[in-house]
């Protein structure tokens, strides 16, 4: 096997890896839980002038508190929207561009629909474009290497993920 077949076999596997941590926790995840927010919350969905928005921190300090679920899934769809965009589109979204979805079921959609635009990219991925730079404009300023991104994409779905899981511990055990 070459080399290039062998990162991206790599990176495929990685995201896999994420892809199932992530459907774990949302697979069960219901309205109530994905709205909650923790005594500690910090990040969340709000209304405002009859429209949903999130708010994107300046620092993602400790003292800011605890993401609620749907903050983070919307998080998600954020960086992986902009990826999307600034990677193979338009390259002009920007993050109020990015949907916030108040209901689970419709987030659920958008992250599945997120998933097989993935897929299907890194399944049709040229060699040359692994190593390009042209490809990642968001978020590294075309400054690294398109599989250094998605790498970058496989740790942060990861991250998102166990967050994701985080809360749901805290749901359960407020519950009680």
């Amino acid at each position: 096997m070459n080399e290039t077949k062998a990162l991206l076999n790599n990176i495929t596997f990685q995201f896999n890896i994420s892809k199932q941590l992530l459907e774990y926790h949302l697979t069960s995840l219901e309205q109530e839980e994905y709205r909650w927010c923790s005594p500690n919350a910090g990040l969340y969905l709000k209304k405002e002038a009859g429209k949903w928005v999130a708010d994107l921190p300046e620092s993602e300090a400790y003292h800011i508190g605890t993401p609620s679920i749907a903050w983070t899934l919307w998080h998600i769809t954020f960086w992986w929207e902009m990826v999307l965009d600034h990677s193979f589109g338009e390259g002009t979204l920007t993050k109020s561009d990015i949907k916030v979805h108040e209901n689970v079921a419709s987030v659920k959609t958008a992250i599945h629909s997120l998933i097989v635009k993935w897929e299907e990219i890194l399944a049709n991925l040229k060699e040359e474009e692994l190593y390009s730079k042209a490809y990642t404009a968001f978020p590294f300023n075309n400054e690294v290497a398109f599989h250094h991104l998605a790498s970058w994409l496989n740790l942060e779905l990861m991250k998102n993920a166990a967050e994701i899981g985080y809360v749901r511990f805290e749901y359960a055990s407020a519950e009680k």
